[in-house]
């Protein structure tokens, strides 16, 4: 069995053990060796490795508490920068310092990426990320501006104001949230020709099945059209090249994990399951088997940009996670899927669970949508392959809304 992890090396352990070393020296972290048994000097393997206890933002969200303004982990004069992020932890307000070696960092890491997909000084950037207090559009700055490309930070607001922008300043790259992009391409009464290059993140985009090739199509057919996926909590962690072939994993920087959600095992290279991480550089605010919560896929292909690939990008949370048939089944891939479904409305889309009295779980799906448009069997046979299960009962309704936030309706 290939396990969903770095393959285990000489270099990739004595890196661990060097992570390892930095982060014992901050006492949230010293407490997960010691709930161990193990010292930095025992990491003498990926095996080894594991035997710490895996964190999530509760943790980082507890010491941010007790350690007031930005945690334990960070001096607070050495902050040049606080973004946030949304947290359900910390008054809904999780912060993001950074120091000047970390921008620093980050700003040539993301300009690696972006030369890896054609971005040159010729360049004239327009971000749609903007200038928030999220760190996204921060760091599309920061690679713009690093590699020497002009920058028009805009954030994603009056559409035909930035289509008027993308023409009267020779935009030649858009970056920032796909759905924008999208909506960019669709305002313009003629077609922008003059984008060559469009970056997508901060939301579901190649995950779902034809929304790549819908911007490439709004833009003119020859576009290059690219995702990335990162969170403010680790910062950048994969970015796809011009082969626009799934997101290298930025392996100088981190170690990644995929592991079953449940059991904590590493899954198998090229199986779903919940991504991991460790940070490997000396960051200031470094994580350790952080869990992230996001659905994913590791895999292995022979690149000039690196050898580890996200193939799917990041295609769902696991904290959606239900156990039908004896099955896991993660409705996020479902939405995403049926977003790429024509005829088909994925933000009225429901899955009831029921458990009749003596038999097994019945599954219901409902989704708002053209019946005449759709291949009953075909739709069908597609949200069998997605799920790993059959539903019982199959409607497409025009005119359907769903009632619950979620996706599922869980009456068992």
């Amino acid at each position: 069995m290939t396990r969903a992890t770095l393959d285990e090396t000489d270099e990739v352990v004595a890196r661990l053990r060097e992570s390892a070393e930095r982060l014992y020296e901050h006492d949230v972290y010293r407490k997960a060796f010691e709930e161990a048994g193990l010292e930095p000097s025992d990491i003498d393997s990926i095996d080894r490795f594991r035997e710490l206890p895996m964190m999530d933002a509760s943790d980082q969200a507890e010491d941010i508490t007790e350690n007031p303004p930005f945690g334990s982990l960070v001096d607070p004069l050495d902050v040049v920068r606080c973004n946030f992020t949304p947290s359900p932890y910390v008054d809904n307000r999780l912060p993001v310092p950074a120091t000047r070696d970390d921008v620093r960092r980050d700003q040539e890491r993301l300009a690696e990426a972006y030369r890896s997909v054609g971005v040159t000084e010729d360049d004239v950037i327009l971000n749609t990320a903007g200038m928030m207090p999220y760190p996204f559009g921060w760091a599309i700055a920061g690679a713009a501006e690093t590699i020497g490309a002009t920058h028009i930070p805009m954030g994603p607001g009056d559409a035909e104001e930035q289509v008027q922008i993308i023409r009267d300043y020779d935009v030649t790259v858009v970056s920032g949230f796909p759905s924008f992009a999208l909506e960019l391409a669709n305002t313009a009464e003629e077609t922008l020709n003059g984008v060559e290059i469009v970056i997508g993140g901060g939301e579901p985009f190649t995950a779902i099945e034809g929304y790549r090739e819908e911007v490439r199509e709004a833009y003119g057919g020859d576009v290059t059209v690219v995702d990335n996926y990162g969170l403010s909590e680790v910062g950048f962690v994969g970015f796809e090249s011009r082969e626009e072939a799934g997101m290298h994993v930025f392996t100088d920087r981190l170690f990644p994990e995929v592991v079953d959600p449940e059991t904590g095992e590493l899954v198998e290279r090229g199986e779903k399951g919940e991504l991991v991480l460790t940070t490997l550089s000396p960051d200031s605010t470094p994580v350790l088997r952080f869990r992230t919560g996001d659905l994913t896929i590791l895999d292995k292909r022979d690149s000039e940009y690196g050898e580890y690939i996200l193939p799917q990008g990041v295609f769902g949370r696991v904290d959606s996670m239900k156990k039908v048939k004896g099955v896991k089944v993660y409705p996020d891939e479902l939405t995403m899927y049926v977003a790429g479904v024509d005829g088909l409305d994925h933000e009225n889309l429901e899955v009831r669970l029921t458990r009749p009295e003596g038999t097994t779980d019945h599954v219901a799906l409902t989704v708002a949508g053209d019946p005449e448009t759709v291949d009953r069997e075909e739709f069908a046979g597609e949200v069998r392959s997605v799920l790993n299960i059959s539903v019982d009962e199959l409607a497409i309704e025009p005119g359907f809304e769903a009632t619950s936030e979620g996706v599922v309706v869980d009456d068992r």
